[in-house]
C-alpha cells in the first residue's frame, strides 16, 4: 500500500509539471488563496495593487465629503454624505440653482489620490466624475488640473467611461461587455458621426475589483482543483511548491517575466482588429506565462493614433527620442534599458508585490546600489564608485538609480524614475528635450557644462526647447513643454546638500511659474518654493513669504491667484538679500535675486510655442 501510494505521489508530481494550456482556467477570486498561501494573501492585501478599485463604501473612500463648495471651472460642487452613501452635488455658482446629482459607487486608486464614479443604469456605463482626493494635499483637485492640460477646459473635459479604459488595468478578469460595438463600428463605416464615449453600452462585470493574485498568476481554477486533492497536494510540497497550472513569475524566464508587469504597466493596444472587438467584449486575451507579444502591440512615440483621435495622441507620450515620459510606460523603458537586452533585468530584480515598502513595493536592500552591483561587479570598492561617480561614496550622487534613471516621467501627479535605464549624455538630452540625471541636481549648471563634464563637444549641445545652452536647466521652468516645466519644477524643491539661501535663486523662476497656464506647472512651483523658503537659515524672514503662500491656490480664479502672487513678489523683494552670495551668471538672476528681465521674456515666447494637451490617458 505505501509502495502504491509513493507510486501515485511520483505520478502525481510529473504530472504537476506538464504544460497547461492557461486559457482554458477561470479566475476564482483572491479568496480561493487564502487557506494555502495566508502570508502571501497578507502581503498583497497590504498593496495599494488590491485597493485600485473598491466599492464606495466608509471604509474605502478617502475623500472630505463635508458639503464644503468647491467653485472651480465656472461651476460648484459639493461633495456630501448621507447615512453610509456619498455624493457629488452640482449647482450654478451665482443662483445656488442645483443642476445635478450623481451617486459615488466606486472608487480608483489609494495611494497619491482617489477618484469617484457614477453609474448610469440607461448605459451600463460607470463613469469618472469631476474631482478626485489628493492624499499628500489632503483637499479635493478638480481633474482638469490632474493632467497635462491649460487652464482652457471644458468643466467635463476629464470626465470619462471606466468601462472603456480603468476597466482592463485596474480588476483582476475584466470584462468589458460592450452590448453595442458592431453597430457603433457599422455606422462609423457608413460615415456617420458616432461618439464612443457617450454612446457606448455596457454589461461589464470582473472577477475580482482591483488587482489581485490572478492577473500575476494567471486564473487559478485548475490549481485550485488540483489543490483539493490530498495526494496531489502532498506531491505539490515534494515539487517545492511548483504547478504548471498556475505561474510564478519568478519562474518564468525573463520576457515571460517582465510581460506579466507590462500587461498593464505598458500602454498597449490589441494585436488586431479582431482582438478590439474581443477585448471589448471579453477583455484581453492576454494571460501570465503567456508571449505578451501575441496579444498586444506596445504604444510607442510612432504608433499611429486611433481613427478621430488627434495624430500626437501617443507621440506626446514620449521624449523627441522615443523615450517614455508618463507613467504606465515603464514596460517601455525596460525594452529599451541594456540591462534588459543584455542581462535580462527584469521588474522582479527590483520590485516585489510580497515584500517591502507597499509605496514603490521595493524593499530597502534594494533602495540602495545593490541591484546594480550584482552585475557592475566592478564598482563594490568604495574607490572605484567613487572614481566613477565623481561624488562622495555616500551621497545621493553615488546613487546609481538617480544617474541611471533619473526623474523623467509624469504621472499621478508626481514625478518618476524613468525605467529606460542608460548613461548620461548631454547632447542626446539637450536635443530630446529629456531632463538630464546631472542637471536634475545642479540646476545651477548649464548642458554645456554638463556636456564638458562628460567629455563632450559644449559646442554641440542645442535645446530642443530653443533655450541658450548656456543658460541654467530652470530655463526650462519658462521654455519647455508641460512635461519638462512639472519636472523641472517639482526637481527645484529637492534640496540635496544645499540650503534654501543657496537656492533662492529659484525663487524668481518659480514665482513665474506659479504665473503658467498650466496648473501642473503652478503646483510643482509652489511646492518647491514652499520647501526652498522653509529650509532658510532665517526662519523669521522666510515666515511672511510661507504666511502668503499658503493662501495660493493653485487652481483658484486667475484674478485671484495673481492677487496672491503679486504679493509674494512685493515680499520677496522687501527681503534683504545683501548677505545672500550672488547668483551664477549662467541662471541670468541678478544679485537682487531678479531675473533678467530679457531673459525671461524670451523663455517665455519659447513656453509658449510648446503649448501643448498632452493626453495622459490614466
Amino acid at each position: 500500500m505505501i509502495a502504491w501510494s509513493a507510486v501515485a505521489v511520483y505520478r502525481e508530481r510529473a504530472a504537476l509539471n506538464e504544460p497547461v494550456d492557461v486559457s482554458q482556467a477561470h479566475f476564482t477570486g483572491s479568496q480561493a488563496c487564502v487557506d494555502c498561501h495566508a502570508d502571501r494573501h497578507e502581503s498583497w492585501y497590504a498593496t495599494f495593487h488590491r485597493t485600485m478599485t473598491q466599492e464606495a463604501t466608509p471604509d474605502s473612500v478617502q475623500g472630505r465629503f463635508d458639503g464644503q463648495p468647491l467653485d472651480y471651472w465656472g461651476l460648484r460642487m459639493r461633495p456630501v454624505s448621507e447615512d453610509g452613501r456619498y455624493y457629488f452635488e452640482y449647482s450654478e455658482i451665482d443662483t445656488g440653482e442645483v443642476v445635478d446629482r450623481r451617486e459615488i459607487v466606486r472608487t480608483v486608486g489609494s495611494h497619491r489620490y482617489q477618484q469617484y464614479m457614477t453609474y448610469v443604469p440607461e448605459t451600463g456605463n460607470y463613469v469618472r466624475l469631476h474631482y478626485l482626493w489628493h492624499n499628500g494635499d489632503q483637499r479635493w483637485v478638480h481633474m482638469n488640473a490632474a493632467f497635462l492640460g491649460p487652464d482652457e477646459q471644458d468643466y467635463s473635459a476629464q470626465v470619462s467611461v471606466w468601462n472603456q479604459n480603468c476597466i482592463f488595468c485596474h480588476n483582476t478578469g475584466p470584462e468589458p461587455r460592450m452590448t453595442n460595438y458592431d453597430d457603433l463600428v457599422r455606422r462609423a463605416r457608413a460615415g456617420e458621426a458616432v461618439d464612443i464615449r457617450t454612446e457606448s453600452l455596457f454589461e461589464s462585470r470582473v472577477a475580482e475589483l482591483g488587482i489581485s493574485c490572478e492577473t500575476c498568476h494567471g486564473p487559478g481554477s485548475l490549481h485550485v482543483e488540483r489543490a483539493g486533492s490530498f495526494l496531489t497536494r502532498t506531491a505539490m510540497r515534494l515539487n517545492g511548491g511548483r504547478d504548471a497550472a498556475i505561474v510564478n513569475p519568478e519562474g518564468l524566464a525573463a520576457e515571460q517575466s517582465t510581460q506579466v508587469c507590462g500587461q498593464c504597466h505598458g500602454q498597449r493596444l490589441p494585436k488586431t482588429n479582431d482582438m478590439v472587438r474581443e477585448w471589448i467584449h471579453a477583455g484581453p486575451t492576454f494571460r501570465a506565462g503567456q508571449n505578451l507579444n501575441d496579444h498586444v502591440q506596445p504604444v510607442w512615440k510612432h504608433t499611429p493614433a486611433p481613427a478621430q483621435a488627434d495624430e500626437n495622441l501617443f507621440s506626446l507620450r514620449f521624449w523627441a527620442d522615443g523615450t517614455p515620459r508618463l507613467s504606465a510606460y515603464e514596460y517601455q523603458g525596460l525594452l529599451q534599458s541594456a540591462c534588459y537586452r543584455d542581462a535580462e533585468l527584469t521588474c522582479i530584480d527590483c520590485h516585489t508585490v510580497h515584500g517591502g515598502d507597499p509605496v514603490g513595493q521595493i524593499s530597502d536592500r534594494n533602495r540602495g546600489n545593490q541591484p546594480c552591483l550584482r552585475c557592475h561587479q566592478d564598482f563594490r570598492p568604495e574607490s572605484a564608485l567613487v572614481a566613477h561617480t565623481r561624488h562622495p561614496a555616500d551621497s545621493e550622487g553615488s546613487r546609481c538609480y538617480n544617474c541611471h534613471m533619473p526623474d523623467a516621467v509624469y504621472g499621478v501627479m508626481d514625478i518618476h524614475r524613468t525605467h529606460r535605464i542608460e548613461s548620461p549624455d548631454a547632447v542626446r538630452d539637450a536635443a530630446a528635450g529629456r531632463p538630464n540625471a546631472c542637471l536634475n541636481c545642479h540646476l545651477e549648471a548649464t548642458p554645456k557644462w554638463v556636456a564638458a563634464q562628460l567629455d563632450q563637444d559644449p559646442d554641440a549641445v542645442v535645446r530642443l526647447d530653443g533655450a541658450d545652452a548656456g543658460l541654467s536647466e530652470a530655463a526650462a521652468l519658462l521654455a519647455g513643454d508641460p512635461v519638462q516645466k512639472a519636472i523641472i519644477g517639482y526637481r527645484a524643491g529637492q534640496p540635496g546638500a544645499q540650503t534654501g539661501i543657496e537656492r533662492a535663486w529659484l525663487v524668481p523662476y518659480l514665482l513665474q511659474s506659479m504665473a503658467d497656464k498650466y496648473p501642473s506647472s503652478r503646483r510643482f512651483a509652489r511646492d518647491s518654493l514652499r520647501q526652498i523658503l522653509s529650509d532658510f537659515p532665517d526662519a523669521a524672514a522666510a515666515q511672511p513669504l510661507l504666511w502668503k503662500l499658503d493662501q495660493f491656490d493653485f487652481i483658484a480664479p486667475v484674478e485671484q491667484r495673481m492677487q496672491t502672487l503679486d504679493a509674494l513678489h512685493e515680499l520677496w523683494r522687501s527681503l534683504d538679500k545683501s548677505a545672500w552670495p550672488t547668483p551664477a551668471p549662467a541662471t541670468a538672476v541678478s544679485a537682487e535675486y531678479t531675473l533678467d528681465e530679457t531673459v525671461r521674456l524670451a523663455l517665455l515666447e519659447l513656453g509658449g510655442r510648446q503649448d501643448k494637451q498632452i493626453s495622459i490617458g490614466e
